[in-house]
């Protein structure tokens, strides 16, 4: 009996050993296997560590905001197939929590203009200057 397997007889989503001994991946079985496969391991890792920050930011922006945030992860996948071989470009984008800004209250003048004052409303106060740049009086 011959006790050497070909080649062709090893199936394909079972790992094999190297000429060397060294292990070698098998097919990929998950979506989790495929992930970690990607870049040889890399895209898995930046991934994750985007991930760990935007937990963070939402951490922040929830304790200091009123106790919720909203964040996102895209993961896309472009595929080329050309001959025998499939190219896989990974790539992912976060979208972080978004701070509310406050809002502005203006009126617009008849030309279209913005203005901070009620047009046609008397002012009983106007800016003053308080930057101290006058000289200093004593008390």
């Amino acid at each position: 009996m011959n006790d050497k397997v070909k080649a062709a007889d090893v199936p394909l989503d079972q790992p094999s050993r190297a000429a060397d001994g060294g292990h070698v991946p098998g097919a990929c079985n998950t979506m989790g296997e495929f992930v970690r496969s990607l870049e040889d391991g890399q895209f898995d890792a930046d991934c994750y560590e985007a991930i760990k920050e935007l937990s963070a930011a939402m951490h922040e922006h929830a304790w200091n905001n009123g106790g919720k945030a909203k964040g996102k992860v895209t993961i896309s996948l472009d595929f080329t197939q050309e001959g025998g071989v499939t190219e896989i470009k990974a790539n992912f984008k976060v979208a972080q929590p978004e701070s509310k800004r406050p809002k502005s209250i203006m009126w617009t003048t008849e030309d279209h203009r913005m203005t901070r004052t009620r047009p046609g409303q008397s002012q009983l106060f106007g800016i003053r200057d308080v930057s101290g740049a006058s000289a200093t009086r004593d008390a």
